[in-house]
């Protein structure tokens, strides 16, 4: 019986450290204090100081205001690939690429055939696979269109409303363009007004936000790679030695205290671990190149960590260096080919013809597929290449043409 129970409390003990740790893990750093605090309001014997930046409210220059939009829906994507959804490591490799190919209205720009190559898997599949995104939140992502958002939207109403208002709903998307024709309906209004609540872009709650970001790491490459913490921002923890007890939950509250500390200090050894195998896979970047593909399964596996701790460890952490403060997310990049080729090469190569075409006769995607395919030695589809002009705010060869015919030659 006693061994029984030391089974339970060795099991509970090791569920309660994991709930600790997942959080302290994810938090972006100017959070932790806060959530640091939460926990010691339950533990009398846990003390938390605050660092003197933050009590201070400072604004030192190590904090930078960045639109976060696209990073927030991301995140808020990734967290829901899961089982059961997504049961299989195949089945969340499939959602993390059509992840990747959605833009910041939340729809999919991609091209399923293409990922179904990448992940050895047939078409249909990944078609399957972007279905079920009907069921993640924000509703509607992962839609090829407008209509189709809508009815992503609708199927996660489907349990609230009866058999005939759904299918009316379902024509009135059908024939968005032409939806008065159902005004005579006698459940128009109910239908009009549940597709009044649809949003449109389906992203839309997460566009033209931002906030302040504080970089976890800063970085220097000269002859060698200087990693270092922002320790500035980490809080002091205090434990407070409670007069000899053998009472049990004194005891538990006493472990919880210490195993917050150590799993702090685990934070920030396995960050480091990851920044600096990540700067050291992407040290051309930091040298004034391109990124290179790497993928958060290449990083578990070379540190034999979970894919699920990498990306919970990379959100919403940021890295500074010479060239900006960067989210450790941005270094994730695909090969767009079977060669050790990433999209940034790819879109900095677009950037650099379109810097020197032709003002009459501006470079189509066309001739922009045919330049890439020649210079790569690789087969791509016109759609990426509209998908990474689109992505870097470059416009059509037609507006181009207009906007130097205005602007006597450039872009601004």
């Amino acid at each position: 019986m006693r061994t029984i129970n030391l089974e339970f409390r060795q099991k509970q003990s090791l569920n309660l450290s994991l709930k600790l740790w997942l959080p302290l893990l994810q938090l972006p750093l100017q959070e932790l204090s806060g959530h640091l605090e939460t926990l010691s309001y339950e533990n009398p014997f846990l003390e938390v100081k605050r660092p003197f930046e933050q009590s201070m409210g400072s604004s030192s220059g190590i904090i930078e205001e960045l639109v976060m939009g696209q990073e927030s829906l991301h995140e808020k994507v990734l967290e829901q690939i899961t089982p059961p959804l997504f049961p299989t490591p195949i089945s969340q490799k499939v959602a993390h690429e059509i992840l990747c190919d959605i833009n910041e209205d939340g729809f999919f720009d991609g091209d399923c055939e293409k990922i179904a190559i990448t992940c050895n898997v047939y078409t249909e599949y990944v078609e399957k696979i972007r279905q079920r995104f009907s069921k993640l939140e924000p509703f509607g992502i992962g839609a090829y269109n407008v209509e189709e958002a809508f009815l992503f939207q609708l199927d996660a109403l489907s349990e609230d409303i009866d058999d005939e208002l759904y299918n009316l709903v379902i024509k009135m998307i059908d024939g968005l363009a032409k939806v008065d024709k159902y005004a005579k309906h006698h459940r128009f209004e109910e239908a009009k007004a549940i597709i009044k609540k649809f949003s449109n872009p389906p992203a839309v709650e997460y566009k033209a936000t931002s906030k302040q970001v504080i970089p976890d790491f800063f970085v220097e490459v000269e002859d060698d790679i200087i990693l270092r913490i922002n320790n500035d921002y980490y809080p002091d923890i205090v434990i407070h030695e409670p007069f000899s007890s053998k009472n049990d939950s004194i005891k538990d509250k006493l472990k919880e205290a210490r195993d917050i500390v150590n799993l702090l200090e685990l934070r920030k050894t396995t960050l480091y671990k990851i920044v600096l195998l990540i700067v050291e896979r992407q040290l051309s970047f930091f040298v004034g190149g391109e990124l290179k593909p790497m993928s958060m399964a290449m990083l578990a596996d070379e540190l034999s960590f979970a894919e699920s701790t990498i990306s919970r460890a990379i959100s919403n952490k940021y890295i500074e260096s010479k060239l900006g403060v960067f989210p450790l997310k941005s270094f994730f990049t695909n090969a767009v080919s079977s060669k050790e080729l990433s999209s940034s090469e790819v879109k900095n190569f677009i950037n650099t013809q379109i810097e020197y075409e032709d003002k009459e006769e501006p470079l189509t995607d066309d001739d922009l597929l045919l330049r890439i395919e020649k210079r790569f030695s690789i087969k791509m589809v016109r759609r990426t290449i509209t998908k990474y002009r689109k992505l870097m705010n470059v416009p059509s060869s037609k507006e181009r043409k207009k906007i130097y015919k205005v602007s006597g030659g450039a872009i601004a």
